[in-house]
């Protein structure tokens, strides 16, 4: 089977994030009324999250060429897990210095040097300031939606953008160089929980192939 382009990607070579569960009635009435001003509200409050999320990946034509499900973490200010259950098990952890990738059918771990956390807009959520400093910044058509442009020319994606529901990020994606989107929908997002530090550690299995600086 092919591994996941595109997460690889954002995650790896060209990567170089989201806890009470809030729902819409427990949102406060003198919310932030515009997506800038809840990511600029969101990133100065949240330290850790965690949530489900459905990642779809589609081609410069629109067609769908991956569609996964999982559960992804964070712990500022950049350590992160994204455990894929469907299609196929995967495990992909940032433990601030180094970037592991567990695919336990192939029986194989990747290891290499964890990019930085500026060069993905997904870690720089919790961080206004690192964001502002790699990202042109703006609204979209909809108040709800934020778009990031990467500040220099060479960064593998060419915007990214984020959705705000209630104060919160539900949707986070990017388009790369080729074209190519990748849309990630949190859902059950919960922040500012106490997350197990194992979470964020990762230790090959016995018997696995481990490959290193790829």
């Amino acid at each position: 089977r092919m591994p996941k382009p595109t997460i690889q990607c954002f995650f790896g070579a060209c990567l170089a994030g989201l806890m009470v569960t809030v729902s819409a009635s427990d949102a406060p009435t003198n919310a932030p009324s515009n997506a800038l001003d809840q990511l600029e509200a969101f990133s100065g409050t949240t330290q850790a999250l965690q949530a489900t999320f459905e990642q779809v990946t589609r081609d410069r034509d629109g067609y769908v060429i991956d569609r996964a499900t999982g559960v992804f973490y964070f712990n500022a200010p950049n350590q992160f897990r994204w455990a894929y259950a469907e299609p196929f098990e995967e495990v992909i952890v940032g433990d601030g210095s180094l970037l592991w990738h567990y695919d336990p059918n192939l029986e194989q771990v990747t290891v290499r040097e964890q990019p930085k956390a500026a060069d993905s807009p997904v870690l720089v959520l919790t961080n206004f300031k690192l964001m502002q400093e790699s990202y042109d910044i703006a609204l979209g058509e909809d108040d709800n939606r934020v778009e990031l442009t990467p500040q220099t020319a060479t960064a593998d994606i060419a915007m990214a953008w984020v959705v705000f529901t209630d104060g919160q990020p539900r949707v986070v994606g990017w388009e790369d160089r080729f074209s190519q989107t990748t849309r990630i929908e949190f859902q059950g997002l919960e922040t500012n929980t106490d997350l197990d530090g194992g979470l964020f550690e990762f230790s090959p299995p016995p018997g696995v192939d481990v490959l290193e600086g790829l």
